[in-house]
């Protein structure tokens, strides 16, 4: 009897657990989600290699490409590496940014234009400009010349393009100071118009000079906002209205390194972001703390050796009172002993 009770138990279990797994028309309704989704993909991605191979034929006309199993074969068997790109003449480079110099240096509030117009022309041209470091020098030479004789248009044209991206920078730059300051808008728009700024930026100049410059920015908000904190309302340094600031600053504090690391997720990779956020918030933090502490401590010595000098000062002007009465009371008396007999006779009679 104990035996079949034990066996109609786990017979329950077993239909229990064959009753939990789904049934044919679940299945077939799972299945079915699944082809829809491949043939959505299938054709996504056939569009996407019409559209290419469209492009493909418009801008190589002596490759025309008449289906999709030709521009697949194309696509394996093409080697990339020997691609030339169509270069422009250098006096027409020249003509051209020349053209966006001037109208910077004399036209006012047309910076947002030519970096829009720049930005177009590289996204939809596929125009390729420099994004060398700030203040790199430039080594070219013409290929035409076997002693190595240096090519004044190239160098022309890079510092050109250089004066134009410094001053786009410094608009930029700006740009981000003025909105920090302000603070219009929404909080996600802040946000955007920080990321909108540092891509631009990223677009003129490597990502290592864009965050360096961002940092330095940043560097200076936090301190600024620390050493607030040390000197409060009044000039005197107290340790607790000190340790109360500081912990009233900590939303703040926690707010610039939340909302960078929500700018710096979509432009850089984590380690980098890391890195900016510790060297930034984290290293500056600790360097101003200890920096106040340090100035605390001096100041308390500073006070206990004046408490120290003024003590001794005052006990060595109370031993000199003494001094100078038990020597006037001493005089007094070798005098009267001193004087003369008759003298002290009549001093007697007088009296």
């Amino acid at each position: 009897m104990e035996w079949r009770g034990d066996f109609s138990l786990e017979f329950l279990n077993l239909d229990c657990l064959l009753n939990s797994f789904p049934g044919n028309l679940e299945v077939q309704q799972v299945l079915g989600d699944i082809d829809e989704k491949i043939k959505k993909n299938t054709s996504c991605v056939e569009q996407c290699l019409k559209e290419l191979q469209l492009e493909l034929n418009e801008t190589c006309s002596d490759e025309l490409l008449q289906d999709t199993t030709s521009f697949l074969h194309w696509l394996n068997n093409h080697d990339f590496s020997s691609t030339k790109f169509s270069s422009t003449h250098q006096g027409e480079l020249i003509k051209f940014l020349q053209t966006l110099q001037r109208l910077l240096k004399n036209e006012q509030n047309q910076e947002e234009t030519i970096l829009q117009f720049l930005l177009e022309l590289s996204k939809q041209c596929g125009v390729l400009f420099p994004c060398t470091p700030s203040g790199a020098s430039f080594d070219f030479v013409s290929s035409s010349s076997i002693h190595g004789i240096e090519d004044d248009t190239a160098v022309d044209v890079h510092c050109i393009w250089d004066d134009i991206r410094l001053h786009l920078r410094r608009y930029l730059v700006h740009q981000l100071q003025s909105n920090q300051e302000t603070k219009t808008g929404t909080l996600q728009y802040q946000l955007q118009f920080k990321i909108q700024c540092l891509q631009h930026l990223l677009f003129l100049y490597p990502e290592s000079e864009v965050l360096v410059k961002y940092q330095k920015m940043q560097n200076k908000l936090v301190s600024d906002l620390l050493q607030k904190c040390a000197q409060g309302k009044s000039d005197e340094m107290n340790f607790e209205k000190i340790v109360h600031n500081y912990k009233s600053s900590i939303p703040a504090f926690c707010a610039m390194i939340k909302e960078d690391l929500h700018i710096l997720s979509g432009i850089t990779d984590p380690s980098s972001v890391l890195k900016f956020i510790n060297e930034t918030y984290l290293d500056t933090f600790t360097e101003e703390i200890t920096f106040v502490l340090h100035m605390l401590c001096e100041l308390q010595l500073k006070e206990k050796a004046l408490h120290a000098i003024k003590t001794s000062k005052n006990s060595k002007k109370n031993r000199g009172m003494v001094q100078v009465g038990v020597t006037f009371n001493t005089f007094d008396c070798r005098l009267l002993i001193t004087l003369p007999k008759h003298l002290n006779q009549e001093r007697l009679y007088k009296s």
